[in-house]
């Protein structure tokens, strides 16, 4: 029995294409060049994203609460590395509070003076 082998073009070197790596089309807003950190934060977004659904046709909730302490675990152990120790859980959990000097009130009267009037 004979073999015969096809002798065939050698492919074409890979050209160096632009690669935009997105985990998700909703975190288009961030920039184009993140860390790997910031890479594998967005994965783990994206890989959670379904877990709702899923919840809803399963039941396994002690193991899904071992899963998730962990996963939490190892988010705030990050969250701390990124502030000095100083992050905590209610720091992702929570919506920041926006500083505000509380205005005058003769201050807010004439702002709405000034609304009213227009």
């Amino acid at each position: 029995m004979f073999f015969r082998f096809r002798k065939t073009a050698p492919a074409p070197a890979p050209t160096a294409a632009p690669r935009i790596a997105r985990a998700c089309g909703e975190l288009d807003s961030l920039p184009l060049a993140f860390s790997p950190l910031i890479a594998e934060m967005m994965a783990l977004y994206c890989h959670t994203r379904p877990i709702g659904a899923l919840s809803q046709s399963e039941q396994c909730a002690e193991e899904y609460r071992l899963v998730a302490r962990s996963v939490v675990h190892h988010i705030l152990e990050g969250w701390q590395n990124q502030t000095d120790g100083h992050g905590t859980i209610d720091d992702l959990l929570l919506e920041p509070r926006r500083p505000r000097t509380p205005a005058a009130p003769y201050q807010r009267a004439g702002e709405r003076a000034q609304h009213l009037a227009a």
